[in-house]
C-alpha cells in the first residue's frame, strides 16, 4: 500500500497524521474517514511511545514512530549515542520526504513529536508503549526491566527488539510479565514493514493482539509466533542462508561478490514478493506445492546432503569473509552502502505500495 498522509482533528485528542492506501487525494480522505472512529479510540490507548537505547535500531524504530504521528520520547544512558541518534531520525526523515514517502509539512510534524529526556523517570512515566533497543544480554536487559518497571503506569506495554533472545526469560524480571513481549523488527525498522511479535510464557493475550493490532494500524506487518525459539522466524531463515553463503566461500565455490550476486539478482528479487512456499507453490505448475514437493523437491535431498552442517563459524570461513568484504567496499564505503540501500528501500516499497494501492481500489470498485 502507498502510504499518504490527512491529517484529522480528532475530538478529545491531539491532531495525529493517519496513514492512509492512496491513489489520489478523495481516496485518502475517504479511507482516512473510514478510519477514523477506530483510530480515535487506538489513540486513546498508545498516544506515547517511549525509546529505550537511541543506537541504530532505537534510532530508527524513533524515525518509525515520529513519522506515524506518535509522540515519541527518547533516551539513551550514553548522551552522545542520544544526540546522535536525534541526528539520525533528522537524516531518515528528511530521506524519507524526499523518496516520496512523506511531505515536508509531515516531516516538520514528525520532527516535533520527537522529545530527547534525561533521565529514565522523564521517558516512562507517561508512556503507553516501550520499545527496549538496550544490549542483547540477558543481564542487562533484567537490571533495566527492573528499574523502569516502577515508573510505569499500570497498563503500559513493554516490547523488546531482541533479535533472539526468549522473553520467557527476560519477563521474569517484571512484576507484571503479562505486559511484555518482543517486538523485534528487520533493519531498518523505519522502512521494512515486518515486526516478529513473540510472547513469553507470562505474556497476555490481550497485549499480543492489542500490539499486533497496533503494529496493522501503523502499516506493519506483524507475524506472531506460536512459540519461543531463538532467533525468531526471519533470523533463523538468514541463519541458514548465511552458514551456506559461508560454506561457499569457505570451499573455494566462488567469491563473496559473485555469492552475494546470486543472492540478490535471483531469489532475493522473488523475496521481496512472495515468501518461499508460495514461490515453490508457483513452482509446481497446475499441481502446486504438492506436485513440487513430490518430484522436483526430491532433487533437493543431494543440496542438503551436501551441505555443511556446523554450528560455530569456522576460522577459515571468517578470514576469508572479512577479506572478500574488502571488494565492495572499494567501491562504496559502509555509509555510501546504507544510503544506497535505504534509497532503493524506499523505491521498492513505493512500488510495491502502489500496486497493493490498484488491487485494493479494484476489490472495492
Amino acid at each position: 500500500m502507498r502510504r499518504s498522509t490527512v491529517k484529522h482533528r480528532i475530538p478529545e485528542s491531539r491532531e495525529v497524521v493517519i496513514p492512509c492506501v492512496v491513489r489520489n487525494d478523495a481516496f485518502a480522505l475517504n479511507e482516512a474517514n473510514h478510519l477514523i472512529s477506530d483510530h480515535v479510540t487506538y489513540k486513546r490507548m498508545i498516544q506515547q511511545v517511549a525509546i529505550l537505547g537511541c543506537g541504530l535500531i532505537g534510532s530508527s524504530w524513533a524515525t518509525f514512530f515520529a513519522s506515524q504521528g506518535l509522540r515519541t520520547l527518547v533516551y539513551d544512558i550514553d548522551p552522545d549515542v542520544q544526540r546522535r541518534g536525534v541526528e539520525t531520525v533528522g537524516r531518515q526523515l528528511d530521506a524519507m520526504a524526499r523518496h516520496g514517502l512523506m511531505t515536508d509539512d509531515n516531516v516538520s510534524l514528525a520532527r516535533t513529536n520527537v522529545v530527547p529526556v534525561t533521565s529514565l523517570a522523564d521517558l516512562l512515566e507517561r508512556s503507553d508503549y516501550v520499545q527496549e533497543s538496550v544490549l542483547e544480554d540477558y543481564d542487562v536487559k533484567a537490571d533495566v526491566y527492573r528499574r523502569m518497571e516502577p515508573h510505569l503506569s499500570v497498563k503500559a506495554i513493554i516490547a523488546s527488539s531482541s533479535s533472539g533472545l526468549l522473553m520467557s526469560r527476560m519477563q521474569r524480571a517484571l512484576d507484571h510479565p503479562e505486559r511484555a513481549l518482543i517486538a523485534h523488527p528487520f533493519n531498518p525498522p523505519h522502512l521494512i514493514p515486518l515486526v516478529e511479535l513473540v510472547p513469553g510464557d507470562g505474556t497476555s493475550d490481550a497485549t499480543v493482539e492489542s500490539i499486533r493490532e497496533f503494529f496493522v494500524r501503523l502499516g506493519k506487518r506483524p507475524v506472531v509466533l506460536k512459540k519461543e525459539v531463538p532467533g525468531h522466524i526471519a533470523n533463523r531463515l538468514a541463519a541458514a542462508v548465511w552458514r551456506e553463503a559461508l560454506a561457499l566461500l569457505d570451499d573455494d565455490v566462488a567469491s563473496l561478490s559473485d555469492i552475494d550476486a546470486a543472492l540478490c539478482n535471483g531469489p532475493g528479487l522473488r523475496w521481496a514478493l512472495m515468501g518461499q512456499h508460495l514461490i515453490y507453490d508457483l513452482g509446481g505448475g497446475p499441481g502446486g506445492y504438492e506436485r513440487f514437493i513430490n518430484t522436483i523437491g526430491g532433487s533437493f535431498s543431494s543440496y542438503w546432503r551436501d551441505m555443511d552442517a556446523w554450528s560455530e563459524i569456522p576460522e577459515s570461513a571468517k578470514a576469508k569473509a572479512i577479506a572478500g568484504i574488502a571488494e565492495p567496499l572499494q567501491r562504496r564505503s559502509r555509509d555510501e552502502w546504507i544510503a544506497w540501500r535505504d534509497e532503493k528501500l524506499m523505491g521498492l516499497l513505493r512500488l510495491l505500495n502502489a500496486d497493493d494501492a490498484v488491487d485494493e481500489s479494484e476489490a472495492t470498485a
